[in-house]
């Protein structure tokens, strides 16, 4: 009888583990499919550079925070949402700021020529990259210690690779 019961015990514990790893895994593919909601508007904005792509990706900026705001840390780790909830308020903050001003130096790119309009451009990406830099390391590793915390293991994002081959 100890015997089943000491089996019954592990199998629920193992059960439990794994229940825990594939609730973990749904909470990180939850903000994972925001950011990737995020990543396409900023892609298509990239790609087309006017009002309405900047208006499309502020919304989905909006959207993807509301999402977040509703979520609560998960088992009390704060990092992850933490992170992330910084990300996309930087991503909001340039879209305010240094995306609009792209936007304006393209919608009057008769008032400079080529180089200086590219050099412009340049100094603002430069500018957004330095910033992000940090915030995205500092989401990474959240992620990676809450795979680690619940026992699953990232995978590459295939927007990712688009990203890259852009």
């Amino acid at each position: 009888m100890k015997n089943s019961i000491l089996v019954l015990l592990i199998l629920f514990s193992a059960t439990s583990l794994f229940a825990n790893s594939d609730e973990a895994v749904a909470y990180n593919d939850k903000i994972i499919a925001e950011q990737t909601k995020i990543g396409e508007q900023i892609m298509a904005f990239s790609g087309t550079v006017n009002e309405f792509s900047l208006q499309s990706l502020r919304e989905q900026i909006d959207k993807s925070i509301a999402v977040l705001n509703k979520m609560k840390p998960y088992k009390g780790n704060k990092s992850l949402l933490n992170n992330v909830k910084k990300l996309f308020k930087f991503y909001a903050n340039i879209t305010d700021g240094e995306y609009k001003e792209m936007l304006k130096l393209i919608e009057h790119r008769n008032k400079y020529t080529d180089d200086e309009l590219k050099t412009k451009l340049d100094k603002l990406s430069e500018k957004i990259s330095k910033q992000e830099k940090l915030l995205d390391a500092n989401f990474q590793r959240a992620q990676k210690e809450f795979a680690l915390e619940y026992g699953f293991t990232l995978t590459t994002n295939p927007l990712e690779e688009k990203i890259k081959k852009q």
